[in-house]
């Protein structure tokens, strides 16, 4: 009965279901973007679901992370999301991990994941996660926002990253301006990236960007390239990775 309504659509059924059950999917923050992902992900009975996040519940998280509360503040985000979530569907197997995901520990971290969601506003963990999934060839769902705008895309061995793109040699501005309904926006558009790569179904984005701005209520796709000189593909392809 849970899963009553997504059953009858076609590209799911008993069988997706089935295969929704038995994946693995790794979520990077449990924020603006993880709060929507985890959500969903949770909703739809993908099996195990692993929940990193290595911050506490502050108040001025409140206003887009929506898995959090006032009661939490001060609670570690992992344990704030999984009481809610185990309380969404007890049926999916919730493993939480307080830490940071860095060069030294992501591969281990993420090895096993069918799909990698990266929910995080930190460019280094970014690119961190990037190398590890194009090393042990997982999926990698990216989002990211600023203000009323974001963007969707995924990464994988043969399309560009955000390396690609430039985007290590950009210095973000902290704190990054976020209005919550954007990052709801991003996040289900994530999660709806991650199902599809579950279940091999659709277009997904690879090798294309998928930009939304909030102001004017539009969405525009961007073809993105693989480029030559990235240090993330370069090295992959080195075998230094």
């Amino acid at each position: 009965m849970r899963y009553e309504r997504q059953l009858i659509i076609p590209q799911i059924g008993q069988e997706g279901q089935k295969k929704l059950e038995k994946s693995t999917v790794t979520v990077i923050g449990t924020g603006g973007l993880g709060s929507p992902v985890l959500t969903y992900l949770t909703s739809a009975g993908v099996g195990t679901i692993r929940i990193f996040d290595d911050d506490v519940v502050s108040v001025s998280n409140l206003n887009r992370q929506f898995l959090h509360n006032t009661g939490d503040v001060g609670k570690l985000k992992t344990l704030s999301a999984k009481e809610k979530l185990s309380q969404l569907n007890p049926s999916v197997h919730l493993m939480v991990i307080n830490d940071r995901l860095n060069s030294d520990n992501a591969e281990d971290y993420i090895a096993g994941s069918d799909v990698v969601v990266d929910c995080v506003d930190n460019l280094a963990t970014r690119m961190n996660v990037a190398r590890a999934c194009l090393k042990l060839n997982i999926p990698l769902v990216e989002g990211g926002v600023y203000g009323f705008s974001g963007y969707v895309m995924d990464i994988g061995r043969e399309c560009a990253c955000l390396s690609c793109l430039g985007y290590d040699e950009v210095i973000p501005k902290t704190p990054i301006p976020v209005l919550g309904v954007t990052a709801g926006v991003i996040g289900c558009m994530q999660a709806n990236e991650c199902i599809k790569l579950l279940l091999g179904i659709g277009e997904p984005f690879y090798g294309r960007m998928l930009s939304y701005d909030g102001l004017r209520g539009t969405w525009d796709e961007i073809s993105v390239e693989k480029s030559d000189s990235c240090p993330v593909h370069g090295t992959y392809k080195k075998g230094r990775i």
